[in-house]
């Protein structure tokens, strides 16, 4: 297993950043509205806006730390949690680890897909 050593402040604060890019994302295709702020959203807004935050953070990452055994599950939760004391929206409180899991599975699996792929050896 490979330890990602992070702390929680710094897994919420690069959490709290990509969600504020998402939220400007929107509000530039016109998703959302223009004088929104992170704060005023309703639970079900900001989380989804969360889950494209995760699954976003995520790809940035090396393959290696995404499709090998890690802690990432349990940073991505506490994270999440974290949430709950910024946003006050104590539903944050409520996240596990199986929705985590549930998050970043798709990206596992297109990742075990393409390292496992021999396409590449052609190139």
């Amino acid at each position: 297993m490979i330890e990602i050593r992070i702390t929680s402040e710094a897994a919420l604060a690069l959490l709290l950043d990509r969600m504020r890019f998402e939220l400007h994302q929107r509000q530039k295709s016109g998703s959302a509205p223009k004088e929104s702020r992170l704060e005023d959203l309703s639970y079900k807004e900001l989380y989804s806006i969360v889950e494209a935050s995760v699954f976003d953070t995520i790809f940035l990452m090396p393959v290696e730390l995404i499709i090998h055994q890690t802690n990432l599950l349990s940073i991505i939760t506490d994270a999440i949690k974290s949430l709950s004391r910024i946003f006050h929206k104590e539903q944050f409180l409520l996240f596990k680890s199986k929705q985590a899991e549930k998050l970043i599975e798709p990206i596992i699996i297109y990742l075990n897909r393409q390292v496992s792929s021999e396409e590449y050896r052609n190139n």
